[in-house]
């Protein structure tokens, strides 16, 4: 009981239950806004806004190139110096905001000229071509406050633009339909940055132009292949709506496939807090093998169990909760939401786990391997599963990706820490 009490009063000193409490906040007001604008817009306009949000989602991909990733982690090895935090933040923010300019005309380009398949969607993306600049702040404040540590400050900011998003997006839903989601997006993000700056003290300018020196050229090669990595990772979930809106471009079929990843994507918080909160912390004795696997066995141990849970409740109460939900409307979504919950198992329990921890150890080539394979293999299963079996298809797709990956990522850390366990323990060998 003593060393209960020791471990828990750690964790609350050190901001878990605050990362973990915030998680858990910001995906129930998430899921409330989610099933909230799926009663007040109609299937066909949330298929539309689903589908501009989607290609919104593989351009931001290429967010400030990675650059917020790449500050994370050379600010948490720099563990406590709140000087060089700052300079490499300032330099950070005036270089991912010159390549974001670059998304701006992407995104407006798309909307104006690309040949779209609903079309609906081009005013929508119009609309979406300015929000990568404050989507790149909010994300550079949010690093800065976890290599900090200040996790504290971290779950209110983050607790703060989810709800902004969540009210803010229904209430101009309700008056400017889809456009209100975009309109809610920018008041959030606008919002929260000024909140950050003011009462957290983030400054994400300097008054003098910050000088990195020779940390420079490691920070951008960091930050590009972490935007490489985790742009080929993402594209996984992004792709399979971009396929099926090419294969099948209907609003009422691309609503519905959305509607079945919401729950499954929503639990994806549980293994992201953890490493929210673990990351500073494993950067921190990347070094120290036998710290690292210790700790990495018992954590996928217990979340394993967890996540096994879940999914066996997801699994066999699905066409419940869908009805209960969503309504009947979408109870053609059970099929994919069935998919979808066994996915999150292994995504929840290795996938993401595993790939973040070897970001910690520098093993930024392997993860790349690893997202050009996870992508072949997408692309390749997303064409022919979504010619083959539609909507359900692009489920199985996604966890044929995830077993994959999960298999990799987690087989090449544990033989990372395992060496370095064996070496300390024979420091000659």
């Amino acid at each position: 009981m003593d060393k209960m009490k020791e471990l828990i009063g750690r964790l609350f000193r050190t901001g878990f239950f605050h990362i973990f409490g915030s998680g858990v906040i910001n995906k129930i007001i998430a899921f409330m806004s989610s099933v909230v604008l799926v009663r007040i817009l109609s299937k066909p306009e949330y298929g539309t806004f689903t589908y501009a949000w989607n290609i919104y989602g593989i351009v931001l991909l290429f967010n400030g190139m990675g650059i917020e990733s790449g500050i994370l982690q050379l600010a948490s090895e720099h563990s406590g110096d709140t000087e060089y935090a700052n300079k490499i933040t300032d330099f950070g923010a005036r270089f991912g905001l010159r390549f974001n300019a670059l998304l701006v005309v992407i995104l407006l380009g798309i909307g104006l000229f690309a040949p779209l398949k609903i079309e609906a969607g081009r005013p929508l993306l119009c609309a979406l071509c300015l929000l990568p600049m404050f989507h790149l702040l909010y994300n550079l404040m949010t690093m800065y406050l976890r290599s900090q540590k200040r996790n504290q400050e971290y779950a209110k900011l983050q607790v703060s633009h989810t709800a902004l998003v969540f009210f803010v997006s229904a209430l101009c839903a309700f008056l400017f339909r889809q456009m209100g989601l975009v309109i809610g997006h920018y008041v959030a993000y606008i919002a929260v940055c000024m909140f950050g700056m003011t009462a957290y003290h983030i400054h994400l300018f300097q008054k003098t132009k910050a000088d990195i020196g020779a940390d420079r050229n490691p920070l951008l090669k960091l930050a590009f292949i972490t935007m490489v990595n985790n742009g080929l990772s993402q594209l996984m979930y992004l792709l399979d709506v971009f396929v099926l809106g090419i294969v099948d471009p209907q609003e009422t079929v691309l609503a519905s496939y959305k509607v079945a990843t919401m729950i499954p994507s929503a639990l994806t918080f549980i293994p992201v807090v953890l490493i929210t909160y673990l990351y500073p912390y494993f950067a921190e004795h990347k070094d120290d093998g036998k710290w690292c696997l210790q700790h990495y066995r018992q954590i996928v141990t217990g979340l394993g169990a967890f996540n096994l849970l879940i999914s066996g409740i997801l699994f066999l109460g699905a066409p419940l909760i869908v009805r209960i939900i969503f309504g009947e409307q979408y109870l053609d979504a059970v099929p994919v939401f069935r998919v979808l919950a066994v996915n999150y198992f292994f995504s929840g329990t290795f996938r993401t786990l595993s790939g973040n921890l070897l970001v910690t150890q520098r093993k930024l080539k392997f993860n790349l391997f690893v997202a050009v394979v996870s992508s072949l293999t997408n692309i390749i299963a997303d064409y022919f599963f979504i010619s083959w079996w539609g909507s359900l298809g692009a489920a199985y797709a996604t966890l044929l990706v995830v077993l994959v990956s999960s298999i990799l990522s987690t087989s090449y850390l544990v033989y990372i820490l395992v060496r370095k366990a064996r070496m300390q323990n024979n420091p000659e060998s």
